[in-house]
């Protein structure tokens, strides 16, 4: 147990950066431009509604919420507004996405959901808020740092019986899952509503839309394991943090004249 600890803390130390905005400490190996350039090969093979009357709709909140974000992106994470690509994508499933290096895109499905521009205000806040963050470089980064620890529990144990190394190699990958991924995953999604929630109300919209969005959002689909065993908050938990945290976000409206 000793090895694994050394290695994690090894790992900690050469990978540990801050989060923007909320200064959590985050755990990166990876460059961002690495996690964009992947980004815009898959953004690439995404069939596309280029005349989607709706477009110039998403393009025009979105880019307010790029805005809205920049004040806090000391690291220089969010490309100029010039950079950015949006496209509506052909996929009847309810999801939309940012991806670093400037590029959104918003699935058809998407919209029977957000019939308002604060809605999609609240879906892009909450998106952007995972770029400026640099949740997609620590989620692989994460998964680097498993792969590492599973190869250095493979050759400590490797003089051990087959059933002793199987044994230590399942609690790796158990004790991954439960104790770091997961909570990780949660973990973003709450600092993508926080931020997006802030976002959104900075350029102007409405925040007491992102808890109705969310509460009819949870209608979709059926069961949802419990929330230990899931990568989002429970639909309650995220629900109840969007309640709490509106006063902050309207603090944040620009004043009326």
């Amino acid at each position: 147990m000793r090895f694994l600890v050394l290695s994690l803390v090894a790992l900690g130390l050469v990978a540990c950066q801050n989060a923007p905005v909320t200064g959590r400490s985050q755990f990166i190996m990876v460059n961002e431009s690495e996690v964009a350039s992947m980004s815009s090969g898959e953004f690439s093979k995404m069939k596309k509604l280029p005349n989607d009357a709706r477009l110039a709709k998403i393009k025009e909140i979105g880019l307010k919420i790029v805005a809205s974000a920049r004040r806090d992106d000391r690291s220089g994470v969010l490309p100029p507004a010039a950079k950015w690509e949006f496209a509506i994508i052909d996929d009847k499933s309810p999801n939309a996405f940012a991806m670093p290096g400037g590029r959104i895109g918003f699935n058809s499905g998407m919209f029977q959901y957000a019939p308002t521009d604060d809605d999609v205000a609240v879906i892009l806040g909450h998106e952007v808020s995972h770029v400026i963050c640099r949740h997609g470089a620590e989620r692989i980064s994460q998964g680097l740092g498993v792969a590492m620890v599973a190869a250095i529990t493979d050759e400590a144990t490797k003089n051990k019986s087959s059933q002793t190394r199987a044994t230590w190699m399942a609690a790796v990958g158990v004790g991954a899952q439960v104790g770091i991924l997961l909570p990780f995953s949660r973990s973003h999604e709450s600092e993508a509503d926080h931020l997006g929630l802030m976002f959104m109300a900075r350029a102007g919209y409405n925040p007491e839309a992102a808890p109705a969005f969310w509460a009819r959002f949870a209608k979709i689909g059926g069961s949802r394991p419990p929330e230990f065993l899931s990568t989002h908050p429970a639909d309650a938990t995220r629900i109840k943090q969007l309640q709490a945290w509106l006063p902050e976000a309207k603090a944040q409206m620009p004043s009326k004249p």
